[in-house]
């Protein structure tokens, strides 16, 4: 059990515990009345959020993002292993490259097998209308993008951002980039 299905737990035997003092003790009927109808609605509410949680339903969170949307980047390996991991959770911009003094990248290539065929500053991505795009930066090495289930790459243009999809991976000059 999670910490929010805990506290919802908690707070519906609250609100259980409020319920029976508030219809025990409750002499005046306005009173009692307006006592129980809170308590009443502020149970059925978590009620329904401890079902979710158990249930591992989606819920929206900063930015009024969706946790089972784009939330991490992952660099491949040779071999399709995952190297290295970066958390985009709640961004609205990952910039891409090389993390030099007079560039500042969120995903920093500099020190992986691929910093060679990396700019500076790479390719950018960026969170629009709930969705990701991603845009070339006129890198030397150029952006492609297979889409997840496709093995054709598409180059990614400097002047037109391309949509973003979860399983999609994303070539910076050589580095391949998973989206999840």
């Amino acid at each position: 059990m999670n910490r929010k299905s805990a506290l919802d737990i908690a707070i519906l035997i609250s609100c259980t515990t409020g319920i029976i003092l508030s219809y025990v003790y409750l002499e005046n009927p306005m009173e009692k009345q307006v006592s129980l109808t809170i308590l009443i609605v502020v149970g059925i509410l978590f009620l329904i959020l401890a079902i979710a949680d158990a249930q591992g339903k989606e819920r929206i969170g900063k930015y009024g993002g969706r946790r089972r949307g784009i939330s991490e980047i992952l660099l491949l390996g040779e071999e399709n292993n995952v190297t290295a991991v970066w958390d985009i959770y709640g961004k609205t911009s990952v910039v891409f490259g090389k993390d030099e003094r007079e560039n500042q990248v969120d995903v920093n290539l500099k020190n992986t097998d691929y910093a060679g065929t990396v700019d500076g500053e790479h390719a950018v991505m960026n969170y629009s209308n709930g969705s990701w795009y991603i845009e070339d930066l006129d890198s030397e090495n150029g952006t492609r993008l297979q889409r997840g289930g496709e093995g054709k790459k598409y180059r990614v243009s400097s002047r037109e951002p391309c949509k973003v999809e979860k399983n999609d991976i994303i070539y910076l000059g050589l580095a391949p980039i998973k989206i999840r």
